[in-house]
């Protein structure tokens, strides 16, 4: 017993004596035999015995890929764990207690997509060993992708204080650039152990700022490496939707300040955000978007419903000018600028549609809008349905307008360059007081006018697409009523004028008012411009330029009807879209001339010789304009639907 006692004696000083630094060498190669790596240890390697050993290593490092921006990929100062010698007899790997000093990992990718943390391969798996508390003391992660201008510094630690494993928080803070756009963030998670865990959700909340969008989050992420499922109550807020496209890959139109919150999830290939609700702009918003990466395209679906919509806030659907956005370089600033002052004098939007965002994505939204709030246009209503498939967008639109409605249907093919565009709009039952709410002149007037245009085009933004358009519109209106003050108006009518101011408007019969233009190169051509009553015929000619926003119309009054003290002439519409003018004819001031002069060297009376309108306008022929206007057109070939 005495000698059995002696060796188990002199074996444990023996182990308590050794120079466990002896096996670094040993250690290091099969660390490098795993990842292919150069793997080295420059302190101390120790093994404190007990019925749970402790080993510790100092300044360690694990080198980086050869094309790596700098070594070592991984760097230790201190590292000692406690293992499950029990455990470790039947082949399993046990890690009780793990603590990591001053780590710094660098993760990076080149320009060509490889990842320096891709090891050599092995021939079967390597599965990670069963951890339990880790402490981590002054982390650092930096993860750079030279391709999508990305370089992100998190700073990690875990809160020693927690004596519970099971309570053990993650605390990071991260900043840099992210997508070339400033980035900071700030996470806190819980236990690590359960971060290791493939099917254990883990929890995490924190914010995050890119450039001018803010995230705040908390729930719960599943396996962390492949990211395999997410749950998280999201609130999104920013200056600008579009900004979103750098950051997500989702394709969204530029928007006015917006506030979101709604739950994202995440299963597989497909990230979705559910019941969400909030504010764009005026407009609220409402309902459900998934995405989905597992495509030849992402796919972007949605249903989207503003109970009150302000169509401002959809100017940037259509391209309206926007100052430069955050990631914008110094040079598309300066020409961003540069065409922001080209467009002050002009209406129709000229920003060029991003023809790379429709061919990098595919899409399927719908979008209603209840109500409508906005001061200039009568729209009441709107349903849309957009679709995009690589390239080629298709628009469905019902309006809801002045009592009536338009239905537009637009095809946007962005497979060519520049892209083609065709467009049917259709325009039914519209009301004419509604159609002009300002104008006190139209409120006791009644009628519906309908109308359709048929529009085919090629262009870069909305303006060179209507600057370029061939095609044909017309408007009718059939029947109602019209202000007889307001026929007076334009036919410049003194006495009849001052006859109403006394003793009150009065309705006139419409006959039946037609407008049909024919549209080549952007230059709208009036073939018909009829307003028939039963007092006063208004013919109407000239042209409308969308190229040049420019307007040039006659509307000649032809009473029929006897007047005196009548200035009637034709009137000229004219100017910009942005800035119309109206003004009388020059006749207008000879006959005020010749009144005048025989005013002067005649009597009194002969002065309104010039002024006296015998009424020489005759009923139109109305069914065979309105038949002209709702003639078919002949079949045009689409460029788009050849394009599926």
């Amino acid at each position: 017993m005495i000698i059995f006692a002696a060796i188990f004696i002199i074996a444990a000083a023996a182990i308590s004596l050794f120079d466990w630094n002896m096996l670094k060498p040993y250690v290091e190669r099969q660390v490098e035999k795993k990842t292919g790596r150069v793997f080295m240890i420059r302190g101390n390697l120790d093994v404190s015995l007990s019925f749970t050993p402790k080993i510790s290593m100092e300044r360690l490092s694990l080198a980086n890929a050869d094309w790596g921006t700098r070594q070592p990929m991984l760097a230790i100062d201190k590292l000692s764990f406690r293992i499950n010698p029990w455990k470790l007899l039947g082949g399993e790997i046990v890690l009780r207690e793990i603590s990591i000093s001053r780590p710094e990992v660098l993760l990076e990718k080149n320009r060509d997509g490889k990842r320096n943390w891709d090891f050599k391969k092995e021939e079967k798996e390597t599965e990670l060993p069963k951890m339990g508390r880790l402490m981590i003391d002054q982390g650092k992660l930096i993860f750079r992708d030279p391709k999508t201008e990305t370089d992100v510094t998190a700073r990690i630690a875990t809160d020693s204080a927690s004596a519970d494993a099971r309570e053990t928080p993650l605390n990071i803070v991260a900043e840099g650039k992210f997508t070339s756009l400033e980035f900071t963030s700030q996470v806190h998670g819980g236990e690590v152990i359960s971060l290791m865990d493939k099917n254990l959700p883990y929890p995490i909340r924190g914010n995050a700022r890119i450039g001018t969008t803010h995230a705040a989050f908390d729930g719960t992420i599943t396996g962390l490496q492949a990211l395999s499922a997410m749950d998280l109550k999201l609130q999104l807020d920013g200056n600008d939707l579009s900004a979103l496209y750098p950051i997500t890959g989702i394709v969204v139109f530029p928007s006015p300040p917006y506030r979101i919150s709604g739950r994202l999830l995440h299963r597989k290939t497909e990230w979705s955000l559910k019941e969400f609700s909030g504010q764009v702009g005026k407009s609220d918003l409402g309902g459900s978007i998934l995405f989905d990466t597992g495509g030849e395209r992402p796919m972007l679906r949605g249903d989207v419903i503003s109970r009150v919509l302000d169509l401002e806030d959809l100017r940037g659907f259509v391209g309206a000018r926007k100052g430069p956005q955050p990631q914008d370089s110094p040079a598309e600033k300066q020409e961003k600028k540069a065409s922001m002052a080209a467009q002050r004098d002009r209406l129709l939007p000229d920003q060029e549609f991003r023809v790379d965002r429709l061919r990098a994505m595919d899409a399927d939204i719908k979008f209603t809008g209840v109500s409508i709030l906005n001061k200039d246009l009568p729209v009441e209503h709107l349903v849309t349905h957009t679709r995009i498939d690589n390239g080629l967008m298709v628009l469905d639109a019902d309006f809801t307008v002045a009592g009536g409605s338009i239905n537009a249907d637009v095809t946007v093919n962005a497979r060519s360059d520049p892209p083609a565009a065709e467009a049917q709009v259709d325009v039914k039952r519209l009301q004419l007081p509604k159609l002009f709410p300002k104008m006190e002149l139209t409120h006791e007037s009644l009628g519906l006018i309908g109308g359709r245009a048929r529009i085919k085009s090629r262009g870069k933004s909305v303006g060179t697409l209507l600057g370029s358009a061939d095609g044909r519109f017309g408007l009718i209106m059939s029947g109602g009523w019209i202000s007889n003050m307001m026929l007076e108006i334009v036919g410049l009518d003194g006495a009849e004028i001052l006859k109403f101011l006394v003793i009150g408007d009065k309705n006139v019969k419409v006959r039946c008012a037609v407008a049909d233009f024919d549209i080549k190169k952007g230059l709208m051509k009036s073939e018909a411009f009829v307003i028939d009553t039963t007092d006063t015929n208004i013919l109407g000619d000239g042209h409308i330029n969308l190229a040049e926003e420019t307007i040039k119309m006659k509307l000649s009054p032809e009473p029929k009807d006897f007047s005196i003290v009548s200035l009637r002439t034709p009137v000229h519409l004219s100017g910009t879209f942005k800035e119309p003018k109206i003004y009388p004819d020059k006749m207008l001031a000879i006959r005020v001339g010749a009144a005048v002069l025989l005013g002067v060297f005649a009597t009194p009376l002969a002065s309104l010789i010039p002024l006296i309108e015998t009424g020489p306008g005759e009923d139109h022929n109305c069914r065979a304009l309105i038949a002209a206007v709702k003639k078919p057109l002949p079949p045009q070939k689409k460029d788009a639907q050849n394009a599926r």
